[in-house]
């Protein structure tokens, strides 16, 4: 069992891989970069819930990109819970050729929004190597008389 303090604040789940017990931690220096790299939501699942599209289109996304957000509604699922929101999520993507070590990265409940990861997402996170860093400032060209 978890407790969350606010409806405002950012969530990680972190899933340890001896077991399905999951814990819920508040977002903070590298996952927060890691939050805000992925800029906008780019799938969304209506009231009408998940399909093989959308899984398919997790799974393109995922491919193009290494985290995506996706913002649910979550009446369309069990417990209108964000976390088996997840899970059908992962199911559809996996169904449709994904990778089944996908990973939830973090979980916004004041948007509705969970960010996905790819394999291996979290330990790049957490050891600083994701989001890159940004590119260099270009210098301008001196200009030749």
């Amino acid at each position: 069992n978890s407790q969350l303090c606010s409806n405002h604040q950012l969530w990680s789940l972190k899933s340890s891989s001896s077991d399905n017990n999951a814990a819920f931690e508040q977002l903070s220096g590298n996952r927060q970069k890691a939050w805000q790299h992925a800029k906008k939501p780019l799938l969304r699942i209506g009231g009408k819930g998940a399909t093989k599209t959308h899984g398919n289109s997790l799974r393109q996304l995922l491919d193009q990109h290494t985290v995506v957000k996706v913002k649910v509604n979550p009446s369309a699922f069990e417990d209108n819970s964000l976390l088996n929101a997840f899970e059908v999520l992962k199911q559809l993507a996996v169904d449709s050729g994904a990778n089944d070590g996908m990973e939830l990265i973090h979980i916004r409940t004041s948007d509705k929004v969970i960010l996905f990861g790819k394999e291996g997402t979290l330990d790049l996170i957490d050891a600083g190597d994701f989001p890159p860093p940004p590119p260099p400032p270009r210098e301008p060209k001196e200009e030749e008389e």
